[in-house]
């Protein structure tokens, strides 16, 4: 194998300490190492592209652990500022909002989260404004009243409200567009309308994709006549929910 040829085309030269060779849905089973152009070329599980970790098994678990340790790295960096009794509480709301949970929250539009992720993300958004506050353990504060001292929203909540804005601006893309034409194929697999014959779905349960979870933002209406669930995805627009049907040809 060699990409000489090509790269000499374009003018571009690989640097091979920073290229990696990823088998994208193989689980735990990691490929050999190959060798490209007398190049070892390693075989990893998970590495970071444009600031989030990308792992082989899809789930973002690996992203949000390194996003909150990230993030609370910078909370510890401003802990004087949380302690410092002269600034106001909003003062200290807009610090947060702008430095640690936009730390947080990088790319977290693009993450299919699990139960067990949304746990881990508002345990650690909560800690946070109670640090904010003042708050200790033994004070004993619900955390409701944490939330109506602070006024912030939930994490998923402003999660739902990125996921749902971007899938909007796919959806308004032309149809050439290589984004918009990978969310159009999802959208035919939920309607029951794979690429071709030939596609088979694997055995088992599948697990939850970014466009269930588009699905699930949205209060989907019931069906009508002669329609299920299943014929019916919502589509978060400006204009507010849509359905899709499957005899439609415009999802947009």
């Amino acid at each position: 194998m060699s990409f000489k040829p090509g790269v000499k085309t374009l003018g571009l030269r690989i640097s091979w300490p920073k290229t990696k060779v990823q088998n994208v849905g193989a689980g735990n089973h990691t490929p050999t190492d190959i060798t490209v152009d007398g190049n070892l070329v390693e075989c990893v599980e998970s590495f970071v592209y444009l600031g989030s970790v990308q792992p082989s098994e899809g789930q973002c678990l690996p992203d949000t652990k390194r996003r909150i340790a990230l993030a609370s790295s910078v909370m510890a960096s401003l802990s004087k500022i949380w302690r410092d009794k002269r600034l106001s509480l909003s003062i200290k709301i807009q610090t947060y909002k702008a430095l640690i949970r936009s730390t947080l929250l990088y790319a977290a539009e693009t993450w299919t989260v699990r139960a067990e992720d949304a746990r881990i993300l508002e345990s650690f958004h909560m800690k946070c404004q109670r640090q904010i506050l003042g708050i200790r353990w033994q004070d004993h504060v619900r955390n409701a009243e944490v939330t109506i001292q602070t006024g912030l929203p939930s994490v998923i909540d402003h999660i739902v409200k990125r996921r749902n804005a971007i899938f909007g601006h796919i959806a308004r893309m032309p149809s050439n567009v290589p984004v918009h034409q990978a969310v159009r194929c999802q959208v035919d697999l939920s309607l029951g309308r794979p690429p071709d014959r030939s596609w088979k779905r694997r055995p088992g349960r599948p697990p939850k994709r970014w466009l269930d979870q588009i699905r699930d933002d949205s209060q989907r209406p019931q069906p009508m006549c002669g329609e299920t669930l299943s014929d019916v995805v919502i589509v978060k627009q400006r204009n507010g929910p849509r359905r899709l049907r499957a005899n439609d040809d415009e999802w947009r």
